[in-house]
């Protein structure tokens, strides 16, 4: 887990921040936007694919000062509750975030990464896709 991530940072600053040295060592990331203030709410998700690359981030950003906007903030890199692919996708994969049109909005993940025993992501998301379907279908139905 990411904290002390400056508001005005957003999704695609985040990860050109983080992707500068390690780009390709994370299979998902989730930056929760506060919808009202259009804001992030400071604190960010990832979820490294070896474990030697969490050392490398770690000594890169904790106890440091993030570059833009002159902010004062100190990033911290903590141990988060859920921890791994799998775990992370189950927990948001029935999430209202997931229903944002917006892709910003949403965790990214890694596309094609095999989760194992549950089939590759995009079923997961195509299922997403799917319900969100049909609560736009049984919403029109309601208006009627």
């Amino acid at each position: 887990m990411v904290k002390n991530i400056p508001n005005k940072y957003d999704l695609t600053l985040t990860l050109q921040t983080i992707d500068k040295n390690h780009k390709g060592k994370y299979d998902f990331f989730y930056l929760p936007i506060d919808f009202k203030n259009k804001c992030n709410v400071g604190y960010a998700f990832i979820n490294f694919i070896k474990p030697e690359y969490i050392i490398e981030f770690f000594k890169e950003f904790n106890g440091t000062k993030w570059e833009k906007f002159n902010s004062e903030k100190i990033c911290e890199i903590r141990y988060a509750r859920l921890q791994g692919l799998e775990t992370l996708v189950e927990h948001f994969q029935y999430s209202s975030v997931m229903n944002q049109q917006d892709k910003k909005l949403k965790p990214y993940i890694t596309p094609g990464y095999e989760i194992q025993d549950k089939g590759k992501i995009e079923e997961l998301i195509e299922r997403q896709k799917r319900q969100t379907t049909y609560k736009n279908v049984g919403n029109n139905n309601n208006n009627n």
